[in-house]
C-alpha cells in the first residue's frame, strides 16, 4: 500500500508540473502573438500624415510602451517621408506614463502575471511596482489553485474509468461462453482496479486539504 501510495505521489506531482507548465506555456504564446502584432505597421499613411504627436505619445505612454517605441511610428511614416515629432511625442509620452504607472495597473498587470514593466521611473515606478507585487502574488496563488484542483479533477476521472472499466469486466464475467482462464483473468483485473481506486481515493483524501488551503489563500488574496 506504501508503494501504491508513493506512485500516485509522483503522478500526482507530474500532473501539478504540467499544469503549471501549460500556464507558463499559455503566458508564452501570448507573448509570440504581441511580437508577431508589433511588425506590422504601426501607422497608416493618412494617420502620419495627419499625426498629432503628442496624442501618439500619450497613447503609447498609457498602454506602457517604452519611448523608443516611437522608431516603430518612424519606421513606419519614413515610407512616406514624414518624421515623427520627437519633443511632442515625449511630452505626451511622459503624461502617458502617469496613467499607466499607477499602483491599480500595476495590480492588474501582476494579476495577469505579466513581468513587471521597467517603463516607470521615481515615485510612479514605486507605486507600480507594489501594486504589480500584489498582483502577482495573487496570480502566482491563483495558478498554484488552479494546477491542483486539475490534479484532483484528474483523479476523480480516472476513478469513472476505472468504474466503467469494472462494469464491464462484472458483464463480461457472467455472460454466458466466458472460459473459465477469461474469468479468472477478469477477477485479477477487477481486483487491480479496485486496489487503484482505492490508492486514488487515498491520494485524493491527501490531497483535499492542501487545495482547501490554497483556495484559502487565493480568496484571502483577491479580498485585499
Amino acid at each position: 500500500m506504501l508503494l501504491e501510495l508513493n506512485n500516485y505521489t509522483t503522478y500526482r506531482d507530474q500532473i501539478l508540473q504540467l499544469q503549471l507548465i501549460k500556464v507558463l506555456t499559455t503566458s508564452i504564446a501570448s507573448i509570440a502573438i504581441l511580437i508577431q502584432i508589433s511588425g506590422c505597421a504601426t501607422l497608416s499613411e493618412s494617420e502620419c500624415k495627419t499625426a498629432n504627436w503628442q496624442i501618439i505619445g500619450l497613447e503609447d505612454g498609457s498602454q506602457g510602451r517604452p519611448t523608443s517605441y516611437i522608431g516603430e511610428h518612424r519606421k513606419a511614416c519614413s515610407e512616406y517621408t514624414i518624421s515623427p515629432d520627437l519633443n511632442a511625442y515625449l511630452e505626451g509620452h511622459q503624461q502617458g506614463l502617469k496613467q499607466y504607472c499607477t499602483e491599480a495597473n500595476g495590480y492588474q498587470q501582476g494579476v495577469r502575471g505579466k513581468a513587471l514593466s521597467q517603463v516607470c521611473s521615481g515615485d510612479l515606478a514605486t507605486n507600480f511596482s507594489r501594486g504589480h507585487q500584489r498582483g502577482l502574488f495573487v496570480y502566482q496563488a491563483g495558478s498554484e489553485m488552479r494546477a491542483m484542483q486539475a490534479t484532483v479533477d484528474s483523479m476523480y476521472h480516472r476513478l469513472e474509468e476505472i468504474e466503467r472499466n469494472r462494469t464491464a469486466y462484472e458483464e463480461e464475467l457472467v455472460r454466458d461462453g466466458t472460459s473459465e482462464y477469461r474469468r479468472r483473468e477478469l477477477l485479477d483485473e477487477i481486483k487491480e482496479l479496485e486496489r487503484e481506486s482505492e490508492s486514488i481515493l487515498i491520494e485524493i483524501d491527501h490531497l483535499k486539504p492542501e487545495l482547501e488551503r490554497l483556495e484559502r489563500n487565493y480568496h484571502r488574496l483577491i479580498g485585499q
